[in-house]
């Protein structure tokens, strides 16, 4: 890695499936208020590369540094997994990422799905969630929808709803 500061590095990201090789040396870095986009054909492994910088996907080879933290590792090839774990609960405390199908739950209302991650991960008081949940929601336009379940919300509000929920 290079002596520049940045909130995300990755470098010589390497990633199989069996004999499938998804990423092939992908590197990159991007500073704090980036807006990064990730084009490619569908199977490109636009979600793998993002998957790998959570570690719910193991690369077989390459560094991820978040601010400029190394993601630990041991092991090699595909036997590598994360060296630490609570390195990893500190570091997927502070990113946000939206799964392709939302992955709201559905019998909670939007504010209640916002509020769930930070009161059981972080600690965070119900009234300080509840704060945050309603921020949120303002700031991707669906402050009505505050107590509104996935199934009374369009598809681009679920969305906006779990983009919320990634702050």
């Amino acid at each position: 890695m290079n002596s520049e500061s940045h909130a995300l590095t990755i470098d010589n990201l390497h990633k199989r499936f069996g004999d499938l090789e998804v990423l092939k040396g992908t590197s990159m870095h991007a500073d704090k208020g980036d807006v990064i986009s990730i084009l490619g054909s569908s199977g490109s492994g636009k979600s793998t590369l993002l998957r790998c910088i959570n570690l719910l996907e193991i690369p077989q080879q390459g560094d991820v540094y978040i601010n400029d933290e190394l993601i630990k590792m041991k092991g090699v090839g595909d036997k590598r997994k994360a060296a630490d774990k609570r390195q990893i609960e500190r570091i997927r405390s502070r990113l946000g990422m939206v799964f392709q199908g939302f992955n709201l739950w559905t019998h909670m209302t939007a504010r209640q799905n916002i509020m769930e991650g930070p009161i059981q991960v972080l600690n965070v008081k119900k009234a300080e969630a509840e704060e945050r949940a309603m921020t949120y929601l303002d700031k991707v336009g669906l402050s009505d929808k505050f107590e509104c379940y996935p199934s009374q919300l369009s598809g681009g509000q679920m969305q906006r709803v779990a983009i919320a929920r990634s702050g």
